[in-house]
């Protein structure tokens, strides 16, 4: 079992982020502003030997490199930035990392798809907000930097030609034979199934078995390969609902209350890979906004580490990941500082080396790590919840863009979908036949499993029927986006769009 650190790439100097947060900002400017807010607050943190490198020098990447080879760190999952229209960013260290073949750092990649805000509270005064990046009619902290968004077969062909000679590099890590490829937020994705089959396809048109891809979400998506519980952010989320703690500034989450929260975490019956965390405390970016752990220590981390290892062993995973190698900026990083020197790898490396023959059958064990039959059906009730709030969300949203006046066609003009048919006649396809009568676009049919018993302005087909050649066809039925799409690929070729996806990229175009 490989342990994997996951990896900030945000320590060198680039021009956006000199006209966000002021010329020459890196991580470590956050750092070495930070302050202490309370009396056990440990802040600011100092490098050791205030080793406060540049990620785009040689030395400084194979000085990592050596540390992890020497402490057990068997790789880095490399943070990966792809915005709207291929926009990259902080890709210039891996990029390096590419070239530099001297340098023995197997490694792979966290696609971080997020929208980045200027919510970085602590940093929101320190420069003069550029009109470039400022979004009218907000407040400066909630102003858009960098859109995410997801494209279609163009964007997604872009970006895997991007990622392939990383993939095809010897250090990059593998599960038989596939490139390793994590997703930050695979929920935020509506159209995952079509992406990952994409992806999968051109994967094995050049010379791979696929990709082997990962959600940081707790669940796996029937399209991806494993789902992986990100920590401390699970854990502090049912903390937060139980303590107090929380509503000082900065908030403060108990060290031992959150591994508790952790080690008692049933697991679903399903690939998942388990987290470690070191330490949390955002305060240097976020000031008195923030959130910190107290009670922290190397010697603690040692003990619950051990266990989510030993765990992790006994569900057979390929991984254990570590948050983080060097998240300076959130108080996450096993790299050695001033105050506890190198004792967070050398217990990570003690654990490694503890638990190389300790692997053995443990049925009473495996049988409480995962969940009880129960505990699925009541997390099942809450998921189905989830759907329906994230329907309630879909028509605030919809309503909210016609107070706007946005041509909800716009998005099907972009990629050229101009004869179109709806899954899903019920109230949510009605209002959408609707909103494109009159817009250049043609609704040419329906599809609905009552397609017999069904109202609509034009005819309905069973998604068993042999359907007529259209563009594209909208999915208005939520969270099921794969299974139908699945079924309707078999009966027409053309491509599936979440009605969700178009509502969120509306929504995104016009902020």
């Amino acid at each position: 079992m490989k342990t994997i650190a996951m990896y900030l790439p945000q320590f060198h100097q680039i021009p956006e982020n000199d006209i966000w947060w002021g010329k020459g900002f890196t991580e470590w400017t956050a750092v070495k502003g930070a302050e202490k807010l309370f009396e056990t607050h440990n802040q600011p943190r100092i490098p050791l030997n205030q080793n406060y490198y540049n990620l785009l020098e040689h030395d400084a990447i194979s000085w990592q490199a050596n540390l992890m080879d020497k402490y057990h760190v068997d790789g880095v999952c490399i943070y990966h930035y792809w915005f709207k229209d291929g926009k990259r960013i902080l890709e210039k260290p891996a990029e390096n990392l590419l070239r530099w073949k001297d340098i023995s750092m197997p490694f792979c990649f966290c696609w971080a798809n997020e929208t980045w805000s200027r919510t970085w509270k602590k940093l929101s005064g320190t420069n003069v907000w550029s009109s470039l990046y400022e979004v009218k009619k907000q407040y400066v902290e909630n102003g858009i930097l960098l859109k995410q968004s997801y494209g279609r077969e163009k964007d997604w062909e872009k970006h895997f030609s991007y990622l392939l000679p990383f993939f095809k590099d010897k250090r990059y890590i593998k599960i038989d034979g596939k490139p390793v490829f994590a997703i930050f937020k695979p929920s935020k994705i509506f159209s995952l199934w079509a992406m990952m089959d994409f992806f999968n396809t051109m994967a094995k048109d050049n010379g791979f078995p696929g990709i082997y891809t990962i959600g940081m979400e707790e669940k796996r998506w029937g399209c991806l390969d494993a789902g992986c519980i990100r920590q401390p952010n699970s854990a502090m989320v049912e903390y937060s609902a139980k303590n107090m703690d929380v509503h000082q500034s900065p908030a403060r989450y108990s060290f031992e209350e959150l591994w508790k929260i952790v080690q008692e975490k049933k697991i679903r019956h399903d690939k998942i890979y388990l987290t470690a965390f070191v330490d949390y405390d955002n305060t240097p970016r976020m000031g008195k906004s923030g959130s910190a752990i107290i009670g922290v220590s190397p010697e603690r981390f040692y003990e619950n580490f051990k266990k989510i290892y030993h765990k992790s062993l006994l569900m057979e995973n390929e991984f254990v990941f570590v948050n983080a190698w060097n998240e300076w900026g959130e108080g996450m990083y096993l790299e050695p500082d001033e105050k506890n020197k190198y004792a967070y790898l050398e217990y990570l490396s003690k654990v490694v080396e503890e638990c190389k023959n300790e692997k053995r059958e443990e049925k009473d064990l495996l049988e409480k790590i995962y969940e009880t039959e129960a505990e699925t059906k009541l997390r099942v009730k809450e998921e189905n919840m989830q759907i329906e709030r994230r329907h309630d969300k879909l028509l605030d949203n919809w309503m909210y863009l016609r107070d706007l006046n946005i041509d909800f066609s716009s998005y099907l003009k972009k990629y050229g979908y101009y004869t179109i048919a709806i899954y899903g006649t019920g109230r949510l396809g009605t209002h959408l036949f609707y909103e494109l009568k009159n817009r250049e676009i043609k609704v040419s049919y329906g599809i609905d499993k009552k397609f017999d018993a069904v109202s609509y302005p034009v005819k309905v087909y069973s998604p068993e029927d042999q359907l007529p050649e259209v563009d594209a066809i909208i999915i208005t039925i939520i969270d099921q986006y794969a299974e139908i799409s699945k079924q309707l690929c078999k009966k027409v070729d053309c491509s599936m769009l979440p009605l969700e996806e178009i509502i969120e990229e509306l929504l995104l175009d016009c902020q």
